[in-house]
C-alpha cells in the first residue's frame, strides 16, 4: 500500500474526532450552528477517494462569505485539526439541510 493511501485511511478512520473538532469550531464562529456528517462516511461507504463531508447548518442570516475558511482555520488553530485532513464543508442556512438525506449529528 502506498504511503499516500495509508495516510489517507489513517485520516478517514479519525472522522468522528475530526468532525467533533469542526463542530466546536463552527459553534465558536457561528453560535447556534448545527453540525452533521453526511455523504459516504455517514452511509458507511469509505474508499481511498472519500473525504469527510461535514454539513454546517447556520441560523438564517448568518451565512456569509469566508465562513468556510474561518471555520476550518479555527478547527486547525484551536482544536488541532490536521491541515491535511480530508474534510469538506457544506454550509447552508436553516432549511437547506433537507437535501442531505443521510446525516449523522455531531455532538
Amino acid at each position: 500500500m502506498s504511503s499516500w493511501v495509508k495516510v489517507r485511511f489513517q485520516h478517514l478512520r479519525r472522522w468522528r474526532e475530526y468532525a467533533a473538532m469542526v463542530a466546536r469550531a463552527a459553534r465558536d464562529v457561528v453560535p447556534g450552528a448545527r453540525v452533521y456528517v453526511v455523504g459516504g462516511i455517514a452511509e458507511g461507504r469509505v474508499t481511498v477517494l472519500s473525504d469527510i463531508d461535514i454539513l454546517v447548518v447556520v441560523p438564517r442570516g448568518r451565512l456569509r462569505k469566508g465562513l468556510y475558511a474561518e471555520i476550518l482555520a479555527r478547527a486547525i488553530d484551536a482544536y488541532g485539526l490536521p491541515f491535511d485532513a480530508p474534510v469538506e464543508l457544506h454550509i447552508v442556512e436553516e432549511g437547506g439541510e433537507a437535501r442531505y438525506k443521510r446525516r449523522v449529528e455531531v455532538g
